[in-house]
C-alpha cells in the first residue's frame, strides 16, 4: 500500500524537474552566459527567473499543451520580448536606460520613439537565447517528454502568478530607479502587437514536408547558425542605419535558409539542436568579452564566465547524446506528416 501511494508522487516529481531546470536555465542563458550579468551576481538568478524562467515555461507549456511546436514558440518568444522590454521595464522607449545611450543611439525611429537597431537586437536575443534555446535544450535532455506538457493545471497557474509577480516587481523597480513611463500610445501599441503575435502563434498552419532534398549535415547547420548569430551581434560596430540594414538582412536570410532546410524530409530535432548549438557558442564567446551591467569584472567573474560557458557547452553535448537513436523519432507538432 505504501509503495502504491508513493510511486505516483515520485513520478510527478520526475516530471517536474525539467520545468524547474528550464525555470533556472532561461535567466542563466539570457543574462549570465551572455555576460550581461557578472558571475558574482549569480545570487540574483532566482529573482531573474521570476520573469525569464516563468516566461519560458509559459511559452513552452502553452505551445505543447495545444500540440504546437517551434514556430509557435518563436512567435510567443517575440511576444515575450515585447512584454518584458516594451511593457515591463520599457527599455525600448527609454533612451536613458543605459548611461550614454541617448548620445550613442543613431537609429531612432522618432514616430515610434524606439531605437531601431536596439529593438531588433533585444527582441532577437530574448526570442532566441532567453527562451527558445533553453527550451530546446531541456526538451532534448528529456526526449521522452519533449512534446508533452511538464506542468498540470496547478503548476501552470502558479507559473502565471510568478510571471505576473515578477513583471510587477521588475516594472516597479525600474520605475523607482528611472522615473520613466512610456506614453499611452507606446504602451497600447505594444500591447496590440503582443496580442497579434500570440494569435498568429496559434493560427499559423503547420508546416508540411514539401521537398525530397537532403537536410544539411548537423555540423554545417550549427556552423551556419554560429556564423549568422555572431555576425548579427557584430553589426553594432557598423555606422548608423547600416547596422539596422545588416542585422535585418541577416535575420531574413537566416529565416529563409532554415525554412528551406526544415522542409526537407529528413530534417529533424537534431538539426534544430545543431542550430541551437551554434547560438550557444555565440553567446559563449560574447560572455567572455562583454562588459557586464554590474560593472567591471573581477578575477572571480572572469573564471565564472568560463565556467558558465563550459556548462552551456556540456549541456549541448549531453543534449546530442540524449537524442541519439529512435527516441527522437516522435511526431513533430509543426510537421504532422514528418518525424521528429
Amino acid at each position: 500500500m505504501t509503495n502504491t501511494v508513493e510511486r505516483p508522487a515520485a513520478t510527478r516529481s520526475r516530471g517536474r524537474w525539467p520545468a524547474v531546470a528550464l525555470f533556472l536555465l532561461s535567466p542563466l542563458f539570457g543574462e549570465y552566459l551572455l555576460g550581461n550579468m557578472a558571475f558574482s551576481a549569480l545570487p540574483l538568478l532566482p529573482l531573474l527567473a521570476l520573469l525569464y524562467g516563468a516566461g519560458s515555461l509559459l511559452i513552452r507549456e502553452t505551445a505543447r499543451r495545444f500540440g504546437r511546436g517551434s514556430a509557435t514558440m518563436l512567435l510567443l518568444g517575440v511576444a515575450y520580448a515585447l512584454i518584458e522590454e516594451g511593457l515591463v521595464d520599457q527599455m525600448l522607449f527609454n533612451h536613458d536606460y543605459f548611461a550614454g545611450q541617448a548620445q550613442e543611439s543613431d537609429t531612432i525611429l522618432t514616430a515610434l520613439g524606439i531605437d531601431a537597431w536596439l529593438t531588433l537586437v533585444v527582441v532577437a536575443m530574448h526570442t532566441i537565447w532567453s527562451t527558445y534555446i533553453p527550451i530546446t535544450l531541456m526538451e532534448a535532455l528529456v526526449p521522452g517528454k519533449a512534446t508533452r506538457p511538464w506542468l498540470g493545471p496547478v503548476g501552470t497557474a502558479v507559473t502565471v502568478v510568478i510571471f505576473v509577480a515578477g513583471s510587477v516587481y521588475l516594472g516597479w523597480a525600474v520605475y523607482d530607479e528611472t522615473g520613466f513611463v512610456a506614453s499611452a500610445g507606446q504602451l497600447i501599441g505594444t500591447s496590440v502587437v503582443v496580442i497579434v503575435l500570440v494569435a498568429a502563434a496559434f493560427l499559423i498552419p503547420r508546416q508540411r514536408v514539401r521537398s525530397d532534398r537532403a537536410a544539411p549535415r548537423l555540423w554545417f547547420a550549427g556552423l551556419v547558425a554560429f556564423a549568422a548569430s555572431s555576425l548579427f551581434m557584430l553589426t553594432e560596430a557598423l555606422p548608423g542605419w547600416t547596422e539596422v540594414a545588416a542585422a535585418g538582412a541577416l535575420v531574413v536570410a537566416f529565416v529563409v535558409v532554415v525554412t528551406r532546410w526544415s522542409r526537407s524530409r529528413d530534417f529533424g530535432f537534431r538539426h534544430r539542436l545543431a542550430l541551437v548549438a551554434g547560438g550557444v557558442f555565440t553567446y559563449a564567446w560574447l560572455g567572455l568579452t562583454m562588459e557586464p551591467e554590474t560593472g567591471p569584472r573581477s578575477t572571480l567573474d572572469q573564471v565564472g564566465a568560463v565556467l558558465i560557458a563550459g556548462f552551456a557547452i556540456v549541456l549541448v553535448v549531453l543534449a546530442f547524446r540524449a537524442t541519439r537513436g529512435d527516441q527522437t523519432r516522435q511526431p513533430d507538432p509543426d510537421r504532422p506528416s514528418s518525424i521528429r
